[in-house]
């Protein structure tokens, strides 16, 4: 008997043994599975690092090759006293009055650089109406443009007021709606009146009394920036004239779709989508229309070889069709045919990861194109 018990008991340690040997087994397989986990975590957040630094010099280069198009489009014979919407830059087929193309073989999309690749988009800030600009020298303009993005009229007139004490430099409220400081301390949460020019447009959703929906228009309050696309959007995030033509635009565009912050202050006629032609002109759709007809040439689409821009102010009556006289009841922006300031858009590639980039940068010269902002999207 006793030796069978001696054997059970032998039997029993072994068997508890085996357990405790494949517990720390298991144990030990834990931690290193958990170890390697870590370091593959690791890796990839040191590689995303490098990554993030090596995305942002692409976009910074794309933004410096944007400025070396703009400056050689200065620079072509026949082209120095206008931008429109046919030049390389702007997305059209670049100089064709020249004997030689000096962009041929250049191309803004999939560009090579270094491990990775950019897209380069660059649009015009001067085909929009400046809302710092507007609000200062002509109020009855933009209480028009606000009753055309659905404002009512007595709000219109409102707004407007509250849109110029925002801006002007004291804390007094001018006249009509009151939205100085101490109305905005009284918000949820509470923030005090910029007093000071608008830098980002999306600032009006601060100001009294402008709603998402008069902002976003038919966008609605769930879009994210100027470049979404809808229907009247191209892939740029510019609207296209041909989408309006023969229609009224009363209450299919917002605020964004009209207005800019930054600019040199007059609305290019040679880039300005149908919209803005209808707002600058005191909402004259015949006048915008006919803007569109002329700039496009023959073959009636913007931005091909045949269009036919204004190449100066002399040639702005041109395309207005009509002499454009303003009077008491139509107050209206002013034209030029060039533009000085860009909003510039770098899509940097580097293997899987994406990054979008956006600076404005200003054309003093061929030579000084100060950034005036850059930030990732």
């Amino acid at each position: 008997m006793n030796l069978i018990r001696n054997r059970q008991d032998r039997s029993q340690r072994r068997g508890v043994a085996l357990l405790v040997v494949m517990l720390m087994v298991f144990a030990m397989a834990v931690i290193v599975g958990a170890f390697a986990y870590t370091m593959r975590v690791e890796g990839r957040l040191a590689i995303r690092t490098q990554s993030e630094s090596d995305l942002e010099w692409m976009g910074r280069s794309g933004v410096e090759m944007a400025k070396w198009v703009l400056s050689l489009s200065r620079q072509i014979p026949g082209e120095q006293t206008y931008d429109g919407l046919n030049q390389f830059w702007a997305g059209g087929p670049g100089p064709t009055n020249v004997v030689e193309n000096v962009f041929e073989g250049v191309s803004l999309t999939d560009v090579p650089l270094g491990d990775g690749k950019i897209s380069i988009e660059i649009v015009d800030m001067d085909r929009r109406l400046n809302i710092n600009t507007l609000a200062q020298r002509n109020p009855q303009l933009l209480e028009l443009i606000l009753q055309l993005c659905g404002a009512g009229a007595a709000d219109a007139v409102d707004i407007a007021a509250a849109v110029r004490d925002w801006i002007d430099p004291d804390d007094q409220p001018g006249m009509g709606a009151a939205a100085e400081s101490d109305f905005y301390l009284g918000m949820d949460p509470p923030y005090v009146a910029k007093n000071g020019p608008i830098d980002d447009l999306s600032e009006l959703l601060k100001v009294r009394g402008v709603t998402p929906a008069l902002y976003w228009g038919p966008r609605g309050s769930g879009a994210v920036g100027s470049a979404t696309s809808t229907g009247s959007l191209d892939s740029a995030g510019r609207q296209t004239s041909s989408t309006y033509l023969g229609q009224s635009v009363a209450g299919t565009v917002g605020l964004a779709d009209v207005f800019c912050s930054l600019s040199g202050g007059q609305v290019n006629i040679n880039t300005a989508p149908y919209p803005v032609l209808v707002m600058a002109c005191g909402g004259d759709e015949n006048i915008a229309r006919n803007i569109v007809e002329q700039r496009s040439g023959p073959d009636g689409v913007e931005g091909t070889f045949d269009d036919t821009p204004a190449r100066g102010p002399g040639e702005i009556p041109r395309l207005q069709g009509v002499p454009v006289m303003p009077n008491a009841g139509t107050p209206l922006a002013t034209f030029v045919t060039t533009s000085t300031t860009f909003e510039v858009r770098v899509l940097a590639e580097l293997g899987p990861i994406r990054r979008r980039y956006t600076a404005v940068l200003r054309r003093t010269n061929l030579r000084d194109m100060p950034v005036l902002t850059f930030r990732r999207e």
